[in-house]
């Protein structure tokens, strides 16, 4: 059971990440990728590992340049992965997410719960049958999921990673 809940945890978190590949970073992509990223701060993994500093990137008369922010600069020969974790755009799509997820499980709760006596009678006001139950329950429970999705995602956080191959 914790293995199933740990690899949906995984697809959702995998679910926030934009991952662009490229062979050098010569390539066009790489170039747009630093560009968007310019003076962000990113974590570096390097030959031997993730790189225990994070890295500003500067632009220099002599070209890009990687700066760890205690230590001096990282080659750029030994770098395979560079990663941007961006909180605000992880909020909106935690918000997003959470939504989705709440009014569709809330809807399927209230088209399959049981009636009770008053909401089966005549004289019910709010909830009258079933489908009345499953838009309630959709808007309860998108609720929910919109307050969750949003801290998720602002903690969480979207991930935009440079992968050189």
């Amino acid at each position: 059971m914790k293995r199933r809940l740990w690899a949906a945890v995984a697809l959702i978190g995998a679910g926030c990440t934009t991952t662009t590949t490229v062979s050098s970073l010569d390539d066009e992509r790489a170039r747009w990728w630093l560009t968007d990223h310019v003076a962000s701060e990113m974590r570096v993994e390097t030959d031997r590992g993730p790189e225990p500093a994070s890295v500003v990137v500067e632009a220099t008369p002599a070209g890009l340049q990687f700066r760890a922010t205690p230590a001096p600069v990282v080659p750029i020969e030994n770098l395979r992965r560079l990663t941007v974790v961006k909180h605000g755009r992880g909020t909106l799509e935690g918000a997003g997410l959470g939504v989705g997820i709440g009014a569709a499980l809330g809807a399927l709760y209230g088209l399959t719960r049981g009636l009770s006596a008053y909401e089966s009678s005549m004289d019910c006001t709010i909830v009258c049958n079933n489908d009345d139950a499953a838009a309630w329950g959709a808007f309860g429970f998108g609720v929910m999921g919109l307050l969750s999705g949003v801290i998720t995602g602002a903690i969480v956080g979207h991930r935009d990673v440079l992968e050189l191959r």
